[in-house]
């Protein structure tokens, strides 16, 4: 971001730091056993909130971070509850609201997965994520998204244990920033060795 556009005028580094000032309540609620309901919400203001406006140049795109201040609304719902043994649910949501238009930034975001821990050796986990519209211009916003995602993990010993995870199963290619597609369907495996 922000790197020197040969075409035109050079755009320079302009890295800011961002200060928030907001008031926030919290209320954590146990449910029952294994059962957490939690949720916050805040507001305050930002000075250099960070957002990223696209500039092309006809060659090649790049992105700016534009520092603007803003009043920001956050409100966060998490919710924790171990069925048995053997299954849990997690869900996790987070709504923004800001008084000006902010770019490449979802408004909504929220999470699901459902956790199956399989004799304590063997833990499977299937996961759906949604991310919400983002403006990027005044007239353009990019399209919501929606994906699953599906994790193995396998403990051998307390040192070592080994991992598959399988993203993006829908193979979903849309833009996560303007002109810039996601990854389709991958995957990533890795070993854990603790000393």
């Amino acid at each position: 971001t922000n790197q020197a556009i040969l075409v035109g005028n050079a755009m320079i580094k302009n890295l800011k730091t961002t200060d928030t000032d907001e008031l926030y309540v919290v209320m954590r609620n146990v449910l029952g056993k294994d059962e957490v309901f939690e949720v916050s919400a805040a507001y305050g203001t930002v000075d250099n909130f960070a957002h990223f406006v696209g500039v092309a140049n006809g060659t090649y795109n790049r992105f700016l971070v534009d520092y603007i201040d803003v009043k920001q609304l956050h409100i966060n719902a998490n919710y924790d509850r171990k069925i048995n043994n053997i299954i849990s649910v997690m869900a996790n949501v987070d709504y923004y609201n800001w008084d000006k238009e902010v770019y490449h930034k979802p408004n909504f975001k929220a999470s699901l997965s459902a956790p199956v821990d399989l004799r304590g050796k063997i833990k499977v986990t299937p996961s759906l994520s949604y991310i919400g519209e983002r403006a990027t211009s005044v007239m353009s916003k990019l399209p919501t998204q929606i994906h699953v995602n599906l994790g193995f993990y396998y403990s051998y010993t307390q040192n070592i244990s080994a991992y598959v995870q399988l993203n993006n199963l829908t193979d979903s290619k849309q833009d996560m920033w303007r002109d810039h597609r996601e990854v389709g369907f991958n995957g990533l495996f890795g070993l854990n060795y603790s000393f």
